[in-house]
């Protein structure tokens, strides 16, 4: 094989050999295509290299200019060979955390905490819905449930832009649009089917529950702690629903496509918002039932308010 250094060597996994007269390896030499002893190497289709084969032949016979023409059949066959194909878009995922806390301390369902008042409290249940997620035009989920007993800080991971949701809107409840569909009629996947819901569908009262808390209270500030007293609130319907807007979400990038964005819930906030106080010794149930309209309406509105950026 040629060896002279303004001659470019061409190397192949498959090769097609032909024969050709010496005048046509002499002026494809020049041309500095890679010739043997009467052969020469062309690429690696028979296709391409017949097509080359008759254009050399009529070089042969003088029409030098068709060697122009293979070497373009030669680049146009070569290029469509090793057309590289489009990468696959990543699919990107959002998912939204909410960690509860008391003051400035992580909390764990079952932890004693002490309230203002001195009572020894542990709760033992926290769920929610979120419904109606979106920044602007950009809708980001129907409907999310948290429930830190079975999923523990995760409120929701759907296909989604980052870019997009630098802020959110949406409800700390049940959009009234979908709150009394039939809740067997969601698709399986969604946290509104009734499999899903679960404990968090009335039965008697079509409608969702928007917010759970239950605990264990001791009310007595001594040194011994007896929990023997129980918080239930249950608070739904739609005249308590309550707006959420959230702004300065910072999603990181978690790899594989995942990016998370951390919510907190303020159960010392909860209990405590300002002037709006809930004094679990004599404000401890509600199923959002007629009479309790005051106590429902507090219970919602601080929780609303126990939520914000992490």
């Amino acid at each position: 094989m040629s060896s002279e250094s303004n001659r470019k060597i061409y190397s192949f996994t498959r090769l097609y050999v032909l024969p050709l007269p010496a005048e046509a390896l002499s002026t494809l030499s020049g041309f500095g295509v890679a010739v043997d002893t009467g052969k020469v190497i062309f690429l690696n289709s028979l296709k391409v290299n017949i097509i080359c084969s008759v254009f050399l032949n009529l070089l042969v016979m003088g029409r030098k200019i068709k060697i122009i023409l293979a070497v373009i059949v030669l680049t146009v066959v070569s290029c469509k060979d090793d057309k590289v194909e489009d990468p696959i878009p990543e699919i990107k995922y959002v998912r939204l955390t909410m960690q509860p806390v008391f003051g400035s301390s992580e909390l764990s369902l079952n932890d004693t905490i002490t309230t203002a008042e001195g009572y020894k409290v542990q709760f033992t249940d926290l769920k929610c819905y979120f419904s109606s997620l979106k920044n602007g035009s950009n809708e980001l989920t129907q409907s999310a449930l948290f429930d830190y007993a079975s999923r523990g800080i995760e409120v929701f991971k759907v296909p989604g832009d980052p870019a997009k949701f630098a802020s959110l809107t949406g409800f700390l409840g049940v959009d009234p649009n979908y709150n009394h569909d039939d809740p067997s009629a969601f698709p399986n996947n969604s946290p509104l089917n009734i499999m899903n819901a679960n404990d968090m569908h009335w039965d008697w009262n079509p409608g969702y529950i928007f917010i759970k808390v239950e605990a264990k209270v001791d009310t007595n500030p001594d040194a011994i702690t007896v929990l023997d007293h129980f918080v239930n609130f249950h608070i739904g319907t739609d005249q308590f629903l309550q707006n959420l807007s959230f702004s300065g979400l910072n999603w990181s990038d978690n790899g594989s496509g995942v990016y998370t964005a951390p919510l907190r819930l303020d159960l010392e906030k909860f209990l405590q918002n300002g002037a709006q106080i809930i004094d679990l010794k004599t404000e401890y149930t509600s199923h959002t039932m007629s009479g309790q309209e005051l106590l429902s309406e507090k219970v919602i509105q601080n929780f609303a308010t126990a939520i914000s950026v992490y």
